[in-house]
């Protein structure tokens, strides 16, 4: 076994020791239920379609369990839950998850999804129109160091405020989710096999800003806003309310698409529950440098129109259209070594050209 089946096994446990729903007794089974869960993830835009810069990481999307919840129709109470881990794969390479039901015949809810994300986090599971997907606030510490902004300084936006009252989460990782709604299972003398395909419910953007002086450049985040903070995935929604931020490192690479002048860039790919559509005026994005003399260089960008865009609405690709220019440290020479140098916050180093 595993070390990550067997942390999952332990978290299994305690799920079901410290579940506090009221579960109502089942018919005893006489017949076998089984259920078969795909787990498709063949268009997800900048993951598995549409990727925009192969030459930085993407999510991973592999699981090695998932939970199985029975709700009630009328009332959506939580009846019963499984856990399978038995998986293979179908012909194309998806993954498929199957096991046995503690059911008998009648008409459910059936809600599935995989339950190995350390970041995304699932709370009020005993209802089916309750149950949901979160992260938690970043760290007071990841917090100061995000928005550390100046009003002197080369900013479009130089506000102190813009991130003040900002919830700011940790990025989600991506949650497959499977809903079978009023599902009949009748009486039968034969193993009845429920199947069913689970999809992602988290985004997946590119961002990307064109970037003068590289060489400047020690290490380099992001904060954006206007995000949806949670999802109600047994209703499959999104909530809006409050607006939250989120924050990732950003890389350094080049891109072949850009036809004249410079082609350094400052990009990353971020997960998110998704664009809050209302969000217009508190949507921005502020990129973070500490240059190699120690200094913190800002710029923040309103993302109103790089959201209308046909990229960002097709692909998820925000394309920043202007070059941010990287002044020269003021407390050390300048260096012409430059480049990404790793630090202890987390600062992964990635080089590569975008190759058409």
């Amino acid at each position: 076994m595993t070390k990550r089946l067997m942390q999952l096994v332990l978290a299994v446990l305690l799920v079901v020791l410290s579940a506090g729903c009221h579960r109502r007794p089942l018919v005893d089974m006489e017949e076998k239920i089984a259920i078969r869960v795909e787990v498709n993830i063949k268009a997800i835009a900048n993951v598995t379609a549409d990727i925009y810069n192969e030459h930085i990481p993407v999510p991973d999307l592999s699981t090695d369990m998932m939970r199985v919840m029975v709700y009630d129709t009328d009332t959506k109470n939580l009846l019963t839950q499984s856990f399978i881990s038995n998986k293979s794969y179908n012909e194309d390479g998806s993954q498929v998850f199957s096991g046995d039901l503690n059911i008998s015949y009648g008409t459910y809810d059936f809600l599935v999804y995989n339950f190995d994300t350390p970041t995304t986090q699932v709370s009020y599971e005993q209802n089916e129109n309750s149950i949901l997907a979160y992260t938690e606030d970043i760290s007071p510490a990841m917090r100061s160091r995000f928005l550390n902004m100046t009003k002197d300084g080369q900013d479009d936006v130089n506000d102190n405020s813009l991130y003040e009252d900002l919830e700011i989460i940790y990025e989600p990782d991506h949650l497959v989710v499977a809903r079978e709604k009023d599902l009949r299972v009748s009486p039968h003398d034969t193993v009845v096999v429920i199947s069913t395909v689970a999809t992602t419910i988290i985004d997946t953007y590119y961002l990307q800003i064109r970037v003068k002086n590289m060489q400047y450049a020690s290490s380099a985040t992001a904060v954006i806003s206007g995000l949806s903070p949670s999802n109600k995935f047994g209703l499959n929604q999104r909530t809006q309310n409050p607006a939250t931020g989120e924050c990732f490192n950003l890389y350094k690479s080049t891109d072949e698409r850009i036809t004249s002048g410079n082609k350094d860039v400052l990009c990353a790919l971020f997960n998110t529950f998704g664009k809050i559509p209302e969000a217009t005026s508190d949507l921005y994005v502020t990129f973070n440098v500490v240059d190699t003399g120690g200094n913190l260089q800002q710029k923040t960008v309103n993302l109103d129109t790089v959201f209308q865009t046909e990229d960002a609405i097709k692909r998820h690709w925000l394309l920043i259209d202007l070059e941010w220019e990287l002044q020269p440290p003021q407390n050390q020479e300048t260096s012409t070594s430059g480049g990404f140098q790793p630090r202890v916050d987390d600062w992964e180093q990635e080089q590569g050209t975008i190759v058409l």
